[in-house]
């Protein structure tokens, strides 16, 4: 998973990021989820709070950010619904 902060004004294309993904990243370090957070959080020390968003995973009903995640099939990230998320949960959707 990657969670990123958006600059203001943009939107999330979920096409252009999977080609630049796909075109600057190898398989393995492709992120099957992006996270879209309005602020990212920093400790005391100025490092990443990483802990609480893997805690979180990636469920739709626990998480109120825009969550996506990759579809190969249509070369494109999108929107995480709870169908889909149950999909993953009950293996008919691979990762």
């Amino acid at each position: 998973m990657a969670c990123i902060r958006l600059k203001e004004n943009c939107e999330f294309n979920g096409e252009n990021t999977y080609r630049h993904v796909h075109a600057h990243l190898p398989n393995y370090a492709r992120p099957h989820f992006i996270r879209i957070k309005s602020a990212i959080e920093l400790t005391a020390t100025f490092k990443y709070r990483k802990v609480q968003l893997m805690e979180e995973g990636f469920n739709p009903a626990v998480i109120k950010d825009c969550l996506y995640i990759l579809d190969e099939k249509e070369n494109t990230y999108v929107q995480m619904t709870q169908a889909i998320y149950n999909s993953v949960k009950n293996h008919h959707f691979r990762l």
